[in-house]
Order: structure tokens, then sequence, then C-alpha cells
């Protein structure tokens, strides 16, 4: 019996690792979650006509707080949030637009712009990204 169990115990684990090996690799930090209202990267994200229209709203809705480099340092004498280190990923930042920020100045967007347009945004803003900027793969939804 013991020359039986040593006989099947690799067979056993090569059976395993061609199973393995046949699954798909996953890129987790994108598979959104059934309760995530909204995807986890950017469906327009590398889209050039929509990085050109999210260059063309940015300048008219948010350089006045996120400032020209959207650095944070606004043409209004009001800091916002510095956009290209944004830590929260794609979804908050879709959630933060719409609603707004509670005890601080972001106002709600809902209303003004629609989530396309919020999406044309975020992909301008993934050009400026820093490195360590994450635009994708969480969703707190704060």
């Amino acid at each position: 019996m013991t020359q039986q169990l040593r006989f099947r115990w690799p067979l056993f684990f090569t059976v395993l690792l061609f199973i393995c090996a046949a699954l798909p690799t996953t890129n987790w930090s994108d598979v959104q979650a059934a309760d995530d209202p909204y995807p986890r990267s950017n469906p327009l994200a590398g889209d050039e006509n929509a990085i050109a229209e999210g260059a063309r709203l940015y300048f008219k809705w948010c350089v006045q707080c996120h400032g020209g480099a959207a650095d944070g340092i606004g043409v209004r004498f009001i800091v916002g949030a510095d956009l290209t280190k944004f830590w929260r990923g794609y979804c908050d930042f879709v959630v933060i637009t719409l609603n707004g920020v509670t005890g601080k100045q972001m106002p709600p967007w809902a209303g003004v712009l629609e989530e396309k347009e919020i999406s044309q945004v975020g992909a301008y803003l993934e050009t400026l990204a820093k490195e360590n900027a994450l635009w994708k793969g969480r969703c707190t939804l704060l």
C-alpha cells in the first residue's frame, strides 16, 4: 500500500498543476463587484476623443479649484485635491464627482455633468497622473 501511495501523489500534483495552469488569469483589481454601481476602471481610459473632451470639460468646470496642472492649486485661491496623485480609484472618483464631499469645498456635480462626461474628465486626468496614482481597481464608495 505504501508503494501505491507514493505513485499517486506525484500523479495528483501533476494533475493539479495542469488544472491550475488551465485556469484563466484574472486581474481582480479590475473586476467589478456586484454591488459596485460604477466600474473599477474607466471604460474611456486611453480613448483619444474622450481625453480631448475630458480636457475641455476639466478646463470649463474643474480648473478653478484643482488648477491647470490638476495639482490642487486652484486659480481662485482655493486648494482642491491633487488629482495627479488621486488614490481612491475610478469608482470613487465618479461617486465624489456626482455627490460632492460634505465638509469640503467639493460641490456635487450631478445634474451638471453626466456620467459619460465624468468618465471623459477621468480619462483626461489619467493622462496627468503621477506614477503612484490609483485610477482603477478600487471602489470604497466612501
